[in-house]
């Protein structure tokens, strides 16, 4: 054997035996790691389903050798919605698990990135399960991948199988859906994608037959834990095509849809936009056209939004819960402690001065475009039981800025396409074009007569700005109590015009 040789083998035995050393390391850690993702993973639950509902991770068994694992977890879920005779629903998973530092499944790839795991997970058979796996013809419906770093980041692919049902008149075609995300320990930075090619569910019922077809779905999110709790980063949604045809009702196809969001801590006050994009509304097979819509959020307290939120989550959403399970009107309950403990939240936050804004509401058809916007600056009212509802209101609003713009092309257009639905052919083209001319001069000389809108070129526009118990409303300014009066007065005209029909 040459010197060469030799030390080539002798480099690969010493590999193999730290590598040996390595997986008998990674072996006797494994399942400490285990148990802490599981409590911080249990830790995530709670809340997650509201108050009357919970999920539980559980380790049911490890069997641990020197090179690989097999662990098998337990997820219990208590909900009404799915639990029968209030027990709980229960998912189980197998995991086997190839220690590090280099598994030999990635070893094979020539993935020589050290890690301390490599997971393959998949849904097990149980009764919970059994329907689900007959559809995917005995494949395991849920699976996955997942390597842990030493520093414990994560990162995997999650896979939902694809699978078609037919169960009497009901059909269910599913292409599957595949999530790639990472992480780091405690989840402090997070990131996944995923994306599903097609979902169609067409539902026989005999009181409203459904159709729903899905196409195109895409989602990217990432972020950072910050000092609030809340995650700091972005989230897109897409889909191509999303249409909706119930029983009895007009058609829906909504086409190129598109939301972005992003949240950001700035000086202890937590800040964001979130953005809506639709390419084309579609109504009963014609063509309404496009529309948009754009919040902004700043100078929201930290603290004072995690109380109000954690406030939300346990005592609002259940009783919200109940009154819908129950048919009933939503009536909030508080306790005078948990009312109290409101107020002083909701007055931190307001002290905060915060901004809420509705930078545009937009709808553009063939041959016009109309948009709305509106900006609101809280302020500090001072003690919040002490107040009437009139006087809370005005001094919790510092400013405000209202805009409406509504097109007379556009309302042409819709008349347009209202009397196609509604009279099919029975209309030739120049009536309903006349007719549509009709209908946008109609609102235009309503608009102008109530002296709630003026005319500019081919818009019907409204403003509205107010600050310091004044208002200007359309360039004409008044005291705040007169504005009140004279709105009061246009609606009492509308409605004694209605009733006079």
């Amino acid at each position: 054997m040459s010197k060469t040789a030799g030390i080539v083998a002798g480099v690969i035995v010493v590999a193999g035996a730290l590598a040996s050393a390595g997986a008998w390391y990674t072996g006797t850690r494994l399942e400490g790691v285990l148990r802490d993702s599981i409590d911080n993973a249990n830790q995530q639950f709670k809340g997650a389903l509201g108050r009357d509902s919970r999920m539980t991770l559980e380790l049911v068994s490890l069997d641990r050798s020197t090179f690989s694992s097999v662990a098998h977890y337990s997820l219990k879920v208590h909900d009404e919605n799915l639990s029968a005779g209030n027990q709980d629903v229960e998912f189980l998973f197998i995991d086997h698990i190839e220690h590090g530092p280099i598994p030999f499944s990635r070893l094979k790839t020539l993935n020589l990135v050290p890690v301390m795991a490599l997971s393959q997970f998949e849904l097990e058979k149980n009764p919970t399960t059994e329907k689900w796996f007959a559809v995917t013809k005995g494949v395991a419906p849920l699976h996955g991948t997942i390597s842990v770093g030493y520093d414990r980041a994560v990162a995997g692919t999650l896979q939902l199988t694809p699978l078609d049902i037919k169960d009497g008149g009901d059909t269910v075609s599913f292409s599957g859906l595949t999530v790639d995300f990472e992480g780091t320990a405690e989840a402090e930075k997070i990131k996944a994608v995923g994306n599903l090619d097609n979902l169609q569910l067409d539902l026989a019922s005999e009181d409203q037959p459904l159709k729903i077809e899905l196409k195109g779905l895409g989602f990217d999110t990432g972020g950072t834990k910050g000092k609030s709790g809340f995650y700091l980063g972005h989230t897109n949604v897409k889909f191509d095509n999303l249409a909706v045809d119930v029983a009895g009702n007009p058609p829906i196809v909504l086409k190129s849809f598109a939301n972005t969001n992003l949240m950001q801590e700035e000086g202890g006050n937590l800040a964001g936009q979130i953005n809506y994009d639709l390419g084309m509304i579609n109504f009963n097979g014609n063509d309404v056209g496009s529309a948009s819509m754009a919040w902004k959020f700043n100078n929201f307290d930290v603290t004072a939004t995690q109380a109000l939120y954690q406030l939300y989550q346990t005592r609002i959403m259940p009783q919200q819960q109940a009154a819908a399970l129950a048919d009933r009107p939503f009536e909030l309950k508080l306790s005078q402690a948990d009312q109290e403990w409101a107020n002083a939240e909701l007055q931190k936050l307001l002290a905060g001065k915060p901004h809420i804004e509705l930078s545009k509401l937009g709808l553009k058809t063939t041959n016009g475009e109309s948009h709305m916007s509106l900006a609101v600056d809280l302020a500090d009212p001072g003690k919040l039981d002490q107040q009437g509802s009139a006087d809370l209101g005005k001094n919790a609003i510092s400013q405000l800025d209202a805009r409406l713009s509504l097109s007379k092309a556009m309302m042409k257009d819709l008349s347009i396409l209202q009397a196609r639905i509604t009279y099919g052919d029975q209309l030739d083209a120049k009536t309903m074009d006349e007719q549509g001319n009709a209908a946008a001069d109609m609102v235009a000389g309503m608009a102008t007569a109530l002296q709630i809108a003026k005319v500019e070129g081919d818009n019907v526009v409204s403003s509205l700005h107010y600050a310091a118990n004044t208002v200007d409303f359309n360039g004409q300014k008044m005291p705040l109590q007169q504005f009140i009066d004279m709105v009061t007065s246009q609606v009492g005209q509308l409605g004694g015009g209605e009733g006079g029909q």
